[in-house]
């Protein structure tokens, strides 16, 4: 790939990464049934109550831990989650790029190199 269509691509990942990067949140979400504490309830013959939405994610001393999704905000909160997951594919993407830019701009810089000591040495056996 030519070092304009990498950086081309770059610039369009960059953009991608910046939306996501604004509704993005960390973590993976379970879906929880529950019986209650009240004899009788419907619960206890099968019907449990939720689903419930947790998001559990490892914090930074490395446990795990999570809260409750109240239920207004659990689509937004599946949207975000998803755009983490996206994100992440995005940078993947970017830093692949990147080494290719890398290996394109050492090889171009080798054979102008090359080139000159090439050059060079014509000239010297002149």
């Amino acid at each position: 790939m030519s070092i304009t269509k990498i950086q081309r691509t770059r610039d369009m990942l960059v953009r991608q990464i910046a939306r996501l990067a604004r509704r993005a949140l960390f973590g993976s979400l379970s879906e929880t049934y529950r019986t209650c504490g009240r004899p009788g309830c419907r619960c206890h013959q099968g019907h449990k109550h939720g689903p419930h939405l947790y998001v559990s994610f490892r914090g930074a001393d490395g446990t795990t831990t999570g809260y409750y999704v109240p239920q207004p905000l659990a689509e937004s909160m599946r949207a975000g989650v998803a755009a983490w997951q996206d994100l992440q594919e995005r940078l993947r993407q970017l830093a692949e790029l990147n080494r290719q830019r890398l290996w394109a701009r050492k090889a171009a810089r080798g054979s102008r190199r090359s080139r000159r000591l090439s050059s060079t040495r014509a000239t010297k056996h002149r």
